[in-house]
């Protein structure tokens, strides 16, 4: 077991992060397709989830989105991406090899008491610079809008962030 305290992340999820996006170096079907790489199980080693952030770090961003090498998005280092395009709430589906994630099914549930439709999609990675809103959630930073994907601006919802991450901090609205 290691423990620290976490960082102050107001900022993130009040003004937003920059995000790259980098290549996870395996297609979307992975988990399908070759099992035995033992896609999604982050517990085995945060080697590659470590250079990743001083990749984003090293190109003036302050966290990474993953992407599969046929074009599709993954999700975060140590985040959840959830996206927003109108009154729908997308998030990369689970069967890419990639982790469930408890704050974006905390957030979900938010979002769908806010009237909102969710889903579990196949995501392109051009859906990232379409969208109305983008954020990376997890359970230490909560919702952290992204304001830029690498380099372009993207819209921030600082409202809906704002009664999202009190929902996720227990706060009421």
């Amino acid at each position: 077991i290691y423990a620290e305290t976490a960082p102050d992340y107001s900022a993130a999820r009040s003004t937003g992060i920059r995000v790259v996006t980098l290549d996870r170096g395996y297609r979307h079907d992975v988990a399908m397709t070759s099992p035995w790489l033992l896609q999604g199980a982050k517990t085995l080693s945060y080697a590659v989830n470590r250079a990743a952030l001083r990749e984003a770090a090293r190109r003036d961003a302050d966290d990474v989105v993953f992407v599969s090498s046929d074009g599709y998005l993954l999700e975060g280092p140590t985040s959840t991406l959830i996206l927003r395009t109108g009154d729908r709430i997308r998030t990369p589906r689970t069967d890419q090899g990639i982790l469930a994630g408890t704050t974006q099914a905390s957030a979900f549930e938010f979002f769908e008491a806010e009237g909102f439709e969710t889903s579990y999609e196949l995501l392109p990675l051009e859906e990232l610079a379409l969208t109305d809103a983008a954020w990376l959630v997890s359970s230490v930073r909560q919702a952290a809008p992204v304001r830029a994907v690498d380099g372009a601006e993207l819209s921030v919802d600082s409202q809906l962030t704002g009664k999202l991450n009190a929902h996720l901090l227990g706060s009421p609205n």
